[in-house]
């Protein structure tokens, strides 16, 4: 059967999947920047493609090469990932806010002889390629002059002989090549290079596609490519059904490329659908008070609806029929505001990669949008999913088809399928303790799964908060019950290992802050400014208070400090990724916390 009638999920490889892509969907939209000033169709991105693999075969780039990518998220950084996976060889991209100590690190351990990156990096990529001792031969530079240790993109280009045999090396590409590294967020030490094959990439696709709606419009590339879900949901999940993708270089402008593009699927760390929760509640609350009320009735008929039909609700078939019938009724209101965002043409919103409070997905699907609460990590891939019409909201969801789960003596979930890495590059004692001889992946999460069959995640393994009495606690929990009580709340982080009690160091949402503030008649303000009126920390206290209602009474916070600093990722306090550093935050404000416990 010619590849134009295959069915690209069914592909063994990514540029096989490629191709079939581009021959069903030739003349939809692949690859856009942001204003779609540049757009190419599927089949023009596949000549871009040949020639960008062309003119890398012709540096030397080859079956089994790595090639180090370190660029926002561009046309030329998709262009070039997929160029170089048609070669059979490795792309993988670097966090571009590593330092460059980090870069060489990574650059060592891939063995990578060529890299990429644009100007604005080219000091602290030089700095990493002096490291190397004169393993990097070619250093592309994408955009302006490269200077003269370095090559621009058009000479990639031009070096490409015409007798290449692009598809004679496309072809040869299997299931069980390399298809990309996934660098660890190095909470635990350096950052160890997760290996992806193709197998494992394309059965991560095909999963998803038996249970989920996967894109046929939209996505929007704003993730890293250095980050497993960037990857998973943009570079690969483009591929089954032809969706657009959508660059969008700067996380900043996220919001305006939704309004752009109005995918129609979409995934964010928990970080970002807080924001956008903010933006819907700020919208609702400033409309005329007919409208506003007819707003709110949305999301409060909305709500009880989510708790009414989800798994294990225990509410009555016709009382949970009458409210998705109101709900629906009510639905066509709140599309005007999901519409300035770009988010009424979302048919599977996800979210994952970080712990995010049952209330947040509760939120959108109370506004029509079907937020699926996700979990995954670098080794594992996105593995655990709830569903639109199967879900238990505060739970991870149930497993992808083809995935096994069981959990360990000790809680630790295991899990086991083709979606799991192939081991780290050059490290084989790590992958033996992360992946035992039967094939289980121990992920270090604990987890609960209950007679459903959904999953909860309980904690890391290797954070759970051991009090001075001997009782085990989980950080994570009590930190998502105080962010699901409002959205003024930034980041938590629970303290208590050893300790008598729990407390909490809390920073405001930078957005919502502002919000709070006139409500409450502050006035406008810096955070630092907020965090020290007596107000607002009522108004923290009230929420703190409200989520130690949920919890156990060895879990809940005696005290706590609001900080007047705002945490961003990669900065010192969150990993890349969002992920809290909990070993320097302890250090950072040893004072504060030592505070909370002096008598």
């Amino acid at each position: 059967m010619p590849d134009s009638l295959l069915r690209p999920l069914d592909a063994d490889t990514v540029p096989a999947a490629f191709q079939r892509t581009a021959a069903l969907y030739p003349d939809k939209p692949a690859l856009q920047n942001l204003d779609a000033s540049i757009s190419l169709s599927w089949s023009e991105l596949a000549v871009e493609v040949r020639r960008a693999a062309a003119g890398l075969a012709a540096l030397g780039l080859a079956h089994g090469d790595t090639i180090a990518l370190i660029l926002p998220n561009t046309i030329e950084c998709h262009v070039l990932d997929f160029a170089a996976g048609h070669l059979g060889a490795v792309p993988f991209a670097i966090f571009n806010s590593s330092p460059a100590e980090q870069i060489a690190h990574q650059l060592a351990n891939a063995d990578a002889r060529i890299v990429v990156t644009q100007r604005s990096f080219l000091p602290k990529v030089r700095d990493a390629i002096a490291a190397l001792d004169g393993q990097v031969e070619h250093l592309i530079v994408v955009d302006g002059d490269p200077g003269e240790d370095a090559i621009g993109l058009e000479t990639v280009w031009a070096s490409g002989g015409d007798d290449f045999d692009f598809e004679k090396v496309w072809r040869a590409v299997t299931a069980d090549d390399l298809a990309t590294l996934i660098y660890t967020s190095g909470t635990t030490g350096p950052p160890k290079g997760a290996q992806w094959s193709h197998r494992t990439v394309m059965s991560e696709q095909r999963a998803l596609d038996a249970v989920l709606p996967m894109p046929t419009d939209g996505i929007i590339s704003f993730l890293p490519m250095a980050h497993a879900g960037g990857r998973i949901t943009a570079q690969y999940m483009a591929l089954g059904y032809g969706a657009t993708i959508t660059t969008c270089p700067d996380i900043k402008d996220v919001v305006g490329a939704l309004g752009t593009a109005h995918p129609d699927a979409f995934f964010s760390v928990p970080r970002l659908w807080e924001k956008l929760q903010v933006a819907i509640e700020a919208m609702i609350a400033g409309q005329p008070d007919e409208e506003r009320e007819a707003l709110e009735r949305v999301v409060e008929v909305g709500h009880r609806r989510v708790l009414a039909v989800e798994v294990g609700s225990g509410v009555p078939q016709d009382e949970a029929d009458r409210l998705v019938a109101e709900h629906e009724q009510l639905l066509p209101l709140i599309t005007p505001v999901l519409a300035r965002l770009g988010l009424d043409n979302v048919k599977a919103a996800f979210v994952g990669g970080a712990p995010s409070s049952p209330e947040l997905s509760q939120f959108f699907r109370a506004v029509g949008v079907p937020m699926l609460e996700a979990y995954g990590l670098t080794e594992g891939s996105l593995n655990v999913f709830n569903r639109v019409e199967d879900y238990k909201t505060g739970t991870a969801g149930k497993p992808l088809p083809g995935v096994e789960v069981r959990l360990a003596d000790d809680g630790e979930l295991l899990c086991r399928s083709e979606l799991n890495f192939v081991g780290y590059r050059k490290q084989e004692a790590a992958t033996a303790e992360a992946m035992d001889g039967e094939g289980w992946l121990h992920t270090g999460d604990v987890a609960r799964i209950d007679d459903h069959g959904f999953i909860e995640i309980v904690d890391r393994k290797k954070e759970i908060i051991i009090n001075s009495s001997g009782k085990n606690m989980s950080p994570a929990n009590i930190e998502s019950a105080v962010r699901g009580e409002s959205s003024l709340i930034g980041q938590v982080v629970a303290i208590g290992d050893g300790r008598k009690y729990v407390t909490a160091l809390i920073t405001l949402d930078p957005e919502a802050a502002p919000v709070y503030a006139r409500r409450l008649g502050l006035g406008d303000g810096s955070p630092k400014d907020f965090a020290q009126s007596p107000v607002l920390q009522s108004e923290v206290e009230a929420i703190v208070d409200r989520a130690n209602q949920r919890l156990h009474g060895n879990e809940q916070i005696k005290k706590f400090t609001v900080l007047g600093t705002a945490w961003l990722p990669d900065g010192d306090e969150l990993t890349p990724t969002a992920k809290l550093k909990r070993r320097i935050i302890n250090v950072k404000y040893a004072d504060v916390i030592d505070g909370m416990y002096s008598e």
